[in-house]
Formats: C-alpha cells, sequence, structure tokens
C-alpha cells in the first residue's frame, strides 16, 4: 500500500504529483485495472480483444520523461491524454494513479500487470477471441521486461524512438514507427524509417471531413479503422486523422512547417521524403 512517506521521499514524481497523490490518497490505495480501452481499438474487436494501458505522458507526473522523443516529434501538446474520454476528470486521475503507481512501487506494478494480461488470456481461452496488449497507449516507455515475461501473448505499440524499432527483437512485440515533421531530428528519423522499411503511422491535421482543405496523399493506408498494426505489412505508411480539434484549429496549424501533424505547409516535404523509400 502506498503511504503519504513514501510518496514524499519519492525521487522519481515530481512535486505536483506528490500533492495530488497525497491530496488523494485515499483514491491512491483503493485496487484499479491498469488496462483499459478505446473506441479505436473496439472497432478491431471482432478479432481481437484489445487492452490497452493509459499512463500520463512525458513529464506530467515523472520526474525522467517517459517520451523521450516528445520534444523532437512536437507531440506533447497534442497527446491524445487530453482528448476524448482520456480528457475527462475520471480518465485523467486513473492515468495520473496508474503512473504514480508504477513509478513508486515498480514491482507490484509489473506484477499487476502480467496478472491483467494473465487473466486476460484465460478470457480469450473461454472466447476464442485472442488478446492483444499495448501498453504504451499515451506513453513511450521501455516494458520489454514485462512483455518478455509473456512470449505467447501479443504486444505492440507506436513509437517515435527510431531505435527501439531498430533493436526490438522481441517475436510477441510489434512496433510502428510514429513518424513527425516537427524538426529536423524527427525529419531524419522518419527518413531513416522509409528506408529501412520500418511501418509507419502519421497523424494528419485534418479530421478526414469535406471541410477539411488538407487533402490527404493518394496511396497511403488509413490506420484509423482499427488498432491491429500487428496485422499490416512491414515498410507501409499509414495515416491518423487529428483528434479532438476544432477547424480554427486545424486551419491555424496548416500555416505551420514544423509540426507534429502533416499540414499544408509540410505536406510537399513530406511526400518527398516518403518517396524516397
Amino acid at each position: 500500500m502506498i503511504t503519504k512517506e513514501q510518496i514524499q521521499a519519492s525521487n522519481a514524481i515530481n512535486q505536483s504529483a506528490k500533492q495530488w497523490a497525497i491530496d488523494n490518497i485515499v483514491y491512491m490505495t483503493k485496487p484499479m485495472r491498469f488496462f483499459g480501452t478505446s473506441m479505436k481499438v473496439e472497432k478491431g474487436a471482432a478479432k481481437f480483444d484489445t487492452y490497452i494501458m493509459y499512463l500520463q505522458p512525458a513529464g506530467k507526473v515523472s520526474v525522467k520523461t517517459l517520451c523521450a522523443g516528445a520534444i523532437a516529434g512536437g507531440c506533447e501538446p497534442a497527446c491524445l491524454i487530453s482528448s476524448g474520454q482520456l480528457g475527462m476528470s475520471v480518465g485523467q486521475r486513473a492515468a495520473t494513479k496508474r503512473t504514480i503507481l508504477m513509478l513508486l512501487d515498480p514491482i507490484g506494478f509489473h506484477a499487476a500487470i502480467l496478472s491483467e494480461v494473465d487473466k486476460a488470456e484465460r478470457k480469450a481461452i473461454k472466447t476464442g477471441i485472442p488478446a492483444l496488449f499495448r501498453l504504451n497507449g499515451t506513453s513511450d516507455t521501455d516494458f520489454s521486461a514485462i512483455i518478455a515475461q509473456r512470449p505467447n501473448s501479443q504486444f505492440y505499440d507506436y513509437t517515435k524512438i527510431l531505435s527501439r524499432v531498430r533493436k526490438n527483437t522481441l517475436e510477441n512485440y510489434d512496433l510502428t514507427f510514429s513518424g513527425s515533421m516537427y524538426s529536423a531530428q524527427s525529419k531524419i528519423a522518419l527518413s531513416k524509417a522509409v528506408i529501412r522499411g520500418y511501418r509507419i503511422a502519421v497523424a494528419f491535421n485534418s479530421k478526414g471531413i469535406k471541410s477539411d482543405t488538407l487533402a490527404m496523399p493518394a496511396g497511403l493506408v488509413s490506420f484509423d479503422a482499427t488498432d491491429l498494426r500487428h496485422l499490416d505489412s512491414k515498410g507501409i505508411v499509414g495515416t491518423l486523422t487529428r483528434k479532438g480539434s476544432s477547424k480554427l484549429v486545424r486551419e491555424f496549424e496548416n500555416t505551420k512547417s514544423a509540426s507534429f501533424f502533416i499540414t499544408k505547409a509540410n505536406v510537399s516535404e513530406f511526400n518527398n521524403l516518403i518517396a524516397r523509400g
């Protein structure tokens, strides 16, 4: 059980997270599930039961960032943690609690994750619907130690850290590189991912509606229908539409060439970059 003394003494969580945990100490001590779901993963439920974990990203709770590629990729302001159900108070509280528990009690956290994986696999045996797990729903950190302990379970993630894709040797862990046009560093990483034939996901500054002025390039695959990336071929570039934004916000974003999103200002450069593959 997490105590106030343990919270105060931690060097892993920041001061605002410490105060939040102390103010919510009763909530912190109650049992919780670490896996949730989302509308997009539910669309793939005909083939898989998908389990996804949402943490507070980057440095919102952790002293050491949980998203090492967030600055170069420019994705921190646009993070999904602020959209849809995740942006509501219940989702925010749960993500904060999970992150604090992970950082304060990593052994207990690992045990809880493995227990939920095992429970999901038992359900899969009964239903005949295979389980699929994503540990980095809103984070980008290395959970390979957990994944390696369940070699017969299928895990997947998106990552902005190119070396994670390159160095991954776990057969039950599928990684999709998340591309960005935000910085010189992120463009170099995207170019390398294209040349090496990695599967790539890119977010377009569009909701995919007629009133949006940014058109999706022909020949790219939509990744919006499901989240079953491990079934997709390597070497493809898939598109994701922008979530939780207004038309005014999108039109302003379209003037930026340095953006996490593919915009009207950078789409020509993006098209040239992916053509190199």
